[in-house]
């Protein structure tokens, strides 16, 4: 028999989380709150801290969710679960992943060989070696499913189909009409990419930063970008502009302002007006 009611130590109170502390008699687990209250009439094999509301509990290898009134949150137990995060944890049952809310409604019809963390209201799925965007609604976000996906950074994810690069946005189109080689992060509202060993910058329009493509490039660092064509370097603007019409033997990115270049042996500093200063 399990006392109701315990005198709350110092170490227990230290450990609160959310309101409660795990405690643990004769290897099985609980919840207490400050006010010495034990949360469950049910003991667990094991159970984590709270988070978001909810706190991990496992019974016979099995997990589930239990709120602080002792509630479970759902009527199946899993095989495994994570905790909560933005309002949605995985779980995983034979092998398959899903996500549950905390009203305990799984999130997809659909079970999943994988998934990940939800970023900027999407997390990339893959089934049978395919890959698509779920929102928290349950819904895809591509008609078609892709050979790869990245998961989403400033509004666009990078995605691959039968080896070529696109983005893709929150509304399910596709960045361009054309697909690359290679596609980057953007960085700065420009990302790079990669189409017949040339180098190019497309923005989150679709639009390509230059009629010229390169033969390398960095990323931009301060509304500029270092790129280079043959054995000659140069500085591009967000418009697409070489600076001062001026190129170099090598030059490096901006960093508080200014930039190193260097021409015919001699290593300059250059302003983003395009004045070169000597060293």
């Amino acid at each position: 028999m399990y006392y109701t009611n315990f005198f709350l130590s110092r170490e227990l109170t230290d450990k609160l989380c959310e309101g409660f502390a795990k405690i643990e008699i004769n290897g099985k687990c609980n919840f207490i709150n400050n006010n010495g209250d034990i949360l469950s009439d049910k003991w667990f094999d094991c159970c984590d801290g709270f988070n978001e509301g909810f706190a991990r509990v496992g019974v016979n290898n099995e997990c589930n969710f239990i709120d602080k009134n002792g509630n479970i949150l759902s009527k199946q137990w899993f095989d495994w679960c994570r905790n909560f995060h933005q309002g949605i944890a995985e779980v995983e049952v034979d092998g398959k992943w899903n996500y549950i809310d905390k009203s305990g409604e799984l999130l997809s019809e659909r079970w999943f060989n994988y998934c990940g963390d939800f970023n900027e209201g999407f997390v990339n799925v893959e089934v049978d070696g395919k890959w698509n965007f779920l929102d928290k609604d349950g819904k895809f976000l591509s008609e078609q499913w892709l050979d790869d996906c990245d998961g989403f950074r400033e509004g666009v994810a990078r995605i691959a189909i039968n080896n070529r690069c696109n983005f893709i946005d929150k509304d399910g189109k596709f960045l361009s009409e054309q697909w690359f080689d290679k596609c980057f992060h953007f960085h700065e509202d420009f990302a790079p990419v990669l189409l017949n060993d040339k180098w190019n910058f497309i923005d989150k329009d679709g639009n390509m930063l230059s009629k010229l493509w390169f033969d390398g490039c960095s990323n931009f660092h301060e509304g500029f970008v270092v790129v280079c064509i043959g054995d000659k370097y140069g500085f591009i603007n967000k418009d697409g502009k070489l600076l001062k019409n001026q190129w170099f033997d090598r030059c490096y990115d901006f960093c508080n302002g200014f930039a190193k270049a260097i021409l015919d042996d001699i290593t300059y500093t250059i302003d983003k007006n395009g004045n070169l200063h000597s060293i």
